[in-house]
């Protein structure tokens, strides 16, 4: 291993030891996101990652398009409120529901195609520096859905993911799962009472039903996915844990469980 990938892998386990889970959704956050009078809004869990590598510690995640109370209620004890967002239509998508929600002061923008978590040092710093008002971000964001409309009269209709499905496909780009595609369907076609279990490869593993879900992965080894429709009890997150699964799908989970920051859960 080359000694830049040693100190950047060193960087990121700090990094990582530095975020916390916060709120009832155990949002992913900066440490400071309680006590800096400032907040920092992103899309992920990634984002709020990057921005600790730049020693940015008052950021939270909104894990999708759906902006949680809990996030609602902190910006009312804010001063200053920045909402940092992919430079594509799922950022443009994020800003419209927090828009509808809550005040913001200033919105910054990844540049045109990039997302926040794929920033440099350099790129991040110069966003967050050329933050805009929200008023003039709100009018920049209807002129160019104005102008699309009109470059764009005859276009067949593309196929384009919901701000949820977005967030899906972010957690799995994280986790470096290639075949995404198939969990995505997976989860689509679930049915009621359905549990599936993959592997690292997207091998299934077991298809049952929840209420058998702990005996199936207590006998797998292999474990890395698991999709159910049901709800993560203490019990169940103890094993999985456990078996070291760093991917969840399902419907909701017992209210006094955390979720450590090393599994990554989507709720269906």
């Amino acid at each position: 291993m080359e000694s830049s990938e040693i100190e950047e892998k060193i960087d990121t386990d700090i990094k990582l030891g530095e975020i916390i889970s916060w709120g009832p959704e155990d949002l992913p956050a900066g440490p400071e996101v309680e006590t800096d009078p400032d907040l920092i809004i992103v899309e992920g869990r990634a984002d709020v990652l990057n921005l600790l590598r730049i020693g940015v510690k008052n950021s939270i995640a909104v894990q999708g398009t759906q902006v949680p109370k809990s996030i609602v209620e902190l910006i009312k004890e804010k001063s200053s409120i920045t909402c940092f967002l992919d430079g594509d239509r799922g950022g443009t998508l994020i800003l419209k529901e927090i828009l509808q929600v809550a005040d913001i002061d200033y919105v910054a923008r990844a540049p045109e195609g990039y997302e926040v978590e794929e920033l440099t040092r350099k790129q991040m710093i110069k966003a967050l520096q050329n933050k805009k008002p929200v008023a003039e971000a709100e009018t920049e964001v209807e002129e160019e859905k104005e102008a699309k409309i009109k470059e764009e009269p005859e276009e067949p209709q593309k196929e384009k993911r919901s701000g949820k499905e977005a967030v899906l496909y972010k957690m799995l780009k994280e986790l470096k799962i290639k075949e995404s595609d198939t969990v995505f369907e997976t989860i689509k076609k679930l049915e009621t009472g359905q549990a599936i279990a993959f592997d690292e490869d997207l091998n299934t593993l077991f298809e049952t039903h929840v209420s058998e879900v702990f005996e199936k992965i207590q006998d797998s080894e292999a474990c890395k996915l698991l999709i159910f429709d049901g709800v993560l009890s203490k019990r169940l997150l103890g094993l999985v844990i456990q078996k070291e699964i760093e991917f969840i799908a399902c419907k909701n989970k017992d209210e006094e469980i955390r979720i450590p920051n090393k599994i990554s859960v989507f709720y269906i």
